[in-house]
């Protein structure tokens, strides 16, 4: 079976945020520059900034963190990590804030690029010098999970959770980690107690996203509908997955639909809406919802479109345009297992 792409969109709160600062330390003029063009979205004209940083002499460690996080959102993820290493390759013998920072940097680029050893390798240095990291602990049991080490990810799990008790928010993130890689049934003990516990503390959008992990979608769509924000991507989502998982297909649709009118610059919402087209039977509509999502500049997610954008093409019949466009995906991201798989069976057609 075929998998498409799915773009897990995570709580900010969770997330190991790219930081545009300088963690202590002062850019050069065109650094500084290029860290502003990557907080504005504008990655490839960082680049040329940064290709002047260094003919200019400016700190080599700031430069190479910055060229790292610019090539990560232009998702050449060997440049990124080539980039971050050498900026590690500056550091003194003191360990700063900006040695952690760089391998966050470090751990996430190696899991866009399914390299989970490697991720386990880089948050382990950051827990060997700081043992209450609780968001290192988080990456390295996800990847531990990745590499079929499932101990030692509930081993880290346990620990993030015991360094943060009341985040909520990790316990759900941690639960649906578990379920996405098959042990969904320890997911749902992860939740059952807190909901119990915390049920007064939890907003209706907290309860609707504990629920849909938990696989108890009426409920969750009780909830989510309650928290619902036509304004608010995060619960829009929630919801419209809910309804998908419900089988009701068009409702999800339209949830998709009316948040796009309002905000056409989603391309997660729209890669969803094709997810959900596709999943309906409506391959051409799926193809219009990636393909709109792929013209929204900086989208940040154009391997998962791209690679979806093939699927529906095969869907549709179309084996000629799925094959140019699966060597052309190939030679962009040539290490994605899945479309390997996709593209041998596109040969048999």
């Amino acid at each position: 079976m075929k998998r498409f792409k799915v773009f897990r969109y995570m709580c900010a709160v969770l997330a190991c945020s790219f930081v545009l600062t300088g963690c202590g330390k002062e850019y050069g003029e065109y650094t500084e520059a290029a860290m502003n063009e990557i907080g504005n979205g504008q990655y490839s004209q960082a680049i040329e900034s940064l290709n002047i940083a260094t003919e200019n002499g400016e700190d080599p460690l700031m430069l190479a963190r910055a060229r790292g996080i610019a090539s990560y959102y232009l998702m050449d993820y060997e440049t990124a990590v080539n980039s971050f290493l050498e900026s590690l390759s500056y550091s003194g013998s003191y360990v700063s804030y900006v040695d952690y920072d760089i391998n966050y940097y470090l751990g996430q680029t190696y899991e866009k690029m399914d390299a989970y050893d490697k991720a386990i390798g880089a948050f382990s240095a950051i827990i060997d010098l700081k043992p209450k990291e609780v968001m290192a602990y988080y990456h390295r049991g996800t990847d531990y999970l990745k590499t079929g080490e499932h101990d030692l990810a509930i081993a880290d799990f346990d620990k993030a959770l015991e360094l943060d008790s009341n985040n909520y928010d990790l316990r759900i993130e941690i639960a649906g980690r578990l379920s996405e890689n098959y042990y969904e049934e320890e997911g749902i003990k992860y939740l059952q107690n807190f909901l119990v516990d915390n049920e007064k503390k939890l907003s209706s959008f907290d309860k609707g996203r504990i629920y849909y992990y938990m696989g108890d979608l009426e409920n969750a769509k009780i909830y989510l509908e309650d928290a619902r924000d036509d304004d608010d991507q995060n619960t829009i989502l929630f919801l419209g997955k809910t309804y998908e998982k419900l089988g009701d297909y068009n409702y999800a649709a339209s949830v998709y639909d009316n948040f796009l009118k309002r905000h056409p610059e989603s391309a997660i919402i729209f890669n969803q809406l094709g997810l959900c087209k596709i999943a309906s039977g409506d391959y051409e509509n799926a193809l219009i919802a990636f393909t709109a999502a792929k013209n929204i500049e900086n989208n940040g997610i154009e391997q998962t479109l791209s690679f979806n954008e093939i699927v529906a093409y095969e869907k549709l019949g179309d084996f000629a345009k799925a094959k140019s466009l699966m060597n052309v995906y190939s030679s962009t991201y040539p290490d994605d297992e899945d479309a390997k798989k996709e593209a041998l069976f596109l040969s048999t057609r």
